[in-house]
């Protein structure tokens, strides 16, 4: 499947071209070039890959960005655990280690409200959400 955006500015013009493929094991590639506004140089593009595949009962997915410049790079795992969804991301970005680990449930059908939590951790401290109304 191929995919391809332009648009036309006063400063220039900006695409982007993608393609993405399903594989066999039922993994799903994609990868995707685009320019910034004006700048026809292929290595200034920024370039995207990406693989995600299902793996022990849960989504696994691999991603990587950049251009000549600087680069991205992105490993997360998700998967349904006891009624919610957890999930773990580790990434690299301009030299800096980033992570987040993850637990978010909704408690539709257990509570007579409409109500939530969601807990993690990341490089910045642990952070936390909880939500109700009726």
């Amino acid at each position: 499947e191929l995919d391809a955006k332009v648009r036309a500015t006063n400063a220039g013009v900006t695409g982007r071209l993608g393609a993405r493929r399903e594989l066999p094991g039922g993994v799903e590639a994609s990868y995707s070039v685009e320019n910034p506004v004006g700048v026809y140089d292929l290595a200034s593009s920024t370039h995207r890959g990406r693989l995600s595949a299902a793996v022990a009962g849960g989504e696994a997915v691999l991603q990587v960005e950049g251009d000549a410049s600087s680069q991205a790079y992105e490993g997360s795992y998700a998967r349904d655990v006891q009624g919610g969804r957890a999930g773990v991301r580790l990434s690299r970005k301009d030299g800096a280690l980033g992570y987040n680990v993850s637990y978010a449930r909704d408690f539709d059908g257990v509570l007579d409200a409409d109500a939530g939590v969601h807990v993690g951790i990341d490089e910045d401290g642990v952070y936390g959400k909880v939500r109700a109304s009726r």
